[in-house]
């Protein structure tokens, strides 16, 4: 019978310096969408764009409320993703924890999921911004910046699971 109990165990390891800041800073990409959003909604015409395909041209329209909707995923992902940090025992890992590791690799999940986290706010943010641009008729594009923003927040915390070895060699 498959145990859906994982027997690793449990630290409570208080936040690092940098951990604090990725938080802050994932509240404030998010609070500056919001604030974008805010600022900008009595200009916007009553449709926006809230979809763009592969070219980075808008194919897709909502109503001119929908510009809030990036920020208020983002500040919900925060929240789910800062509780889901909290717990690092209940992870999946690459190796077997035990209580020699257990410390390091419980660090680690949680910077990975931090870095993630702002990375992503800062996305939301840009296509928020984006987003208002395009509406105000701005023929811009998402271009090769949104590409390169992709490709960090995949490539970011795969280079940090990877490469972050323990100060002992494990």
């Amino acid at each position: 019978m498959l145990s859906l109990m994982k027997n690793q165990p449990m630290l409570d390891l208080p936040k690092t310096t940098l951990e604090i800041w990725l938080d802050v800073a994932s509240w404030i990409f998010a609070a500056f969408g919001f604030a974008l959003a805010l600022g900008s909604f009595s200009d916007l015409p009553e449709q926006i764009p809230i979809h763009f395909n592969a070219a980075g041209e808008a194919d897709g329209y909502s109503s001119k409320s929908a510009i809030f909707l990036l920020p208020v995923l983002s500040s919900g992902l925060i929240v789910l993703m800062i509780s889901l940090a909290k717990s690092p025992h209940q992870f999946n890992y690459l190796r077997k924890i035990t209580t020699e590791n257990a410390a390091f690799e419980y660090r680690k999940a949680r910077m990975i999921i931090r870095v993630t986290n702002t990375l992503v706010s800062l996305m939301f943010t840009a296509i928020t911004w984006h987003i208002i641009r395009v509406a105000n008729g701005s023929q811009a594009k998402l271009g090769l910046w949104f590409g390169i923003l992709i490709a960090i927040i995949v490539i970011a915390p795969i280079v940090l699971l990877v490469a972050w070895r323990d100060k002992k060699g494990q």
